[in-house]
């Protein structure tokens, strides 16, 4: 079944599969406030902790078992927040369902993963969206309409920052085991970050890195330093750590006339400095929730009929430079990126 505008009217009505802490705090209550969208399902295995989500933020159902949620008539579409090594196995499951799905990032454990991802969509001619959310933050937003206009000339380089803190979780444990996670601060929240890097300075073309397990006890990464030379010629370095508790998220983008700050992109502060002229300072405050943006930009598309803001093709291409980066680190030596892959949309 492909999920059209008519079949959809006015309403996307969603399900949660993995209702855990992301659909907790950040993607459940866009679900909820965004425009022509509602929130009618949640799914945990474990049944108790599915129905005091539910319970507290007054949703309908819920479920111990994805079949059951995707079996619901009342459910449009599906924001899959489960572990990433069962991210192809719901997607899978869900597209077989028609349902429209909005997967959290990465997609998988693996490049071949999230390719597989894509492929199950598309052969279902199912919606495919990717939660690379902090793309349509107004921040970003803002930082890449100033790139395209040149107001900083050429990018010659880039510093890209996000120190962050794991706190250990029995129910988030999965997310420092290599077969579970595919990795560890990179493949988690750093893969936001080599999302945002394509999204606002092109394709990534050779990777060098190094990493480290030895602050917080991981089985995965907790700190890993990415070098990156882009198609354009720039340089990008990525620093990402979960193990120091003074958050940091920001960009330092420097150009042939100019450089561009952004940070903490979660407060929206942006600062263009040029040369001779006097710094000027954007506020670009989000509209709600992390997720706001993007569920508001899905849900519209969805209505429309119009093709995902975020394709599959997109996971594939930053678990591309992730896995790049995986390899420049157990094998000490630079890795080239192929571009073979369909044109990006959005």
């Amino acid at each position: 079944m492909n999920a059209t505008r008519e079949e959809f009217g006015r309403l996307i009505r969603w399900g949660i599969i993995g209702a855990g802490n992301v659909a907790e705090f950040k993607s459940g209550p866009a679900l909820m406030r965004a425009p022509g969208s509602t929130l009618v399902a949640v799914m945990r295995r474990d049944v108790e902790k599915a129905r005091d989500f539910a319970m507290r933020h007054g949703v309908p159902r819920w479920y111990g078992d994805v079949e059951a949620l995707l079996a619901d008539p009342e459910v449009d579409a599906v924001y899959i927040a489960s572990p990433h090594h069962l991210h192809l196995e719901h997607v899978t499951r869900a597209a077989r369902a028609g349902k429209a799905i909005l997967c959290e990032k990465p997609v998988g454990i693996s490049a071949a993963e999230s390719r597989a991802v894509a492929d199950v969509c598309r052969s279902a001619s199912v919606p495919l969206s990717v939660a690379y959310y902090r793309r349509y933050w107004p921040v970003v937003q803002e930082l890449q309409r100033l790139l395209a206009e040149g107001a900083i000339g050429d990018v010659v380089q880039a510093r890209v920052q996000l120190v962050d803190q794991y706190v250990p979780d029995p129910d988030r444990a999965w997310l420092t085991e290599p077969e579970q996670a595919g990795g560890g601060a990179l493949a988690n929240a750093g893969s936001h970050w080599i999302d945002l890097i394509r999204y606002l300075l092109g394709e990534v073309d050779e990777v060098t890195a190094v990493s480290a397990a030895r602050f917080g006890g991981f089985k995965t990464e907790d700190a890993i330093g990415v070098q990156m030379r882009m198609a354009t010629h720039a340089l990008v370095s990525l620093n990402v750590t979960l193990s120091s508790p003074v958050a940091v998220n920001e960009f330092d983008i420097a150009g042939t006339r100019g450089r561009l700050c952004a940070g903490p992109l979660t407060e929206g502060r942006l600062v263009l400095h040029r040369g001779g002229h006097e710094p000027e300072t954007f506020n670009c405050a989000r509209s709600g929730p992390a997720h706001m943006e993007l569920v508001t930009e899905v849900v519209r598309r969805l209505l429309a009929g119009d093709a995902s803001p975020l394709p599959g093709e997109e996971a594939v291409a930053a678990w591309d430079v992730m896995e790049a980066a995986y390899r420049a680190c157990s094998e000490g030596r630079h890795v080239r990126i192929p571009h073979e892959r369909p044109a990006r949309q959005g």
